[in-house]
């Protein structure tokens, strides 16, 4: 398993971004961690006003940068 403190993924805290297909789920990446099998997610805060603060986490490859 990958070392939590050295990995260097395509996003970082504070990053905006947004879901790349189905509902876009705008937001910014508050948090970077390793799943158990050593799988990258990030965790992104809603910043849609209908649902602002609400947090889904994702896959590299599930996200895009801006919005």
């Amino acid at each position: 398993m990958e070392d939590p403190n050295n990995i260097e993924p395509p996003f970082k805290v504070g990053d905006h971004v947004r879901k790349k297909s189905g509902y876009l789920w705008p937001g910014v990446v508050v948090a970077i961690f390793l799943t158990t099998e050593g799988k990258v997610r990030l965790v992104v805060e809603c910043t849609a006003p209908d649902v602002k603060g609400a947090l889904h986490i994702y896959a590299l490859d599930q996200i895009e940068k801006g919005y």
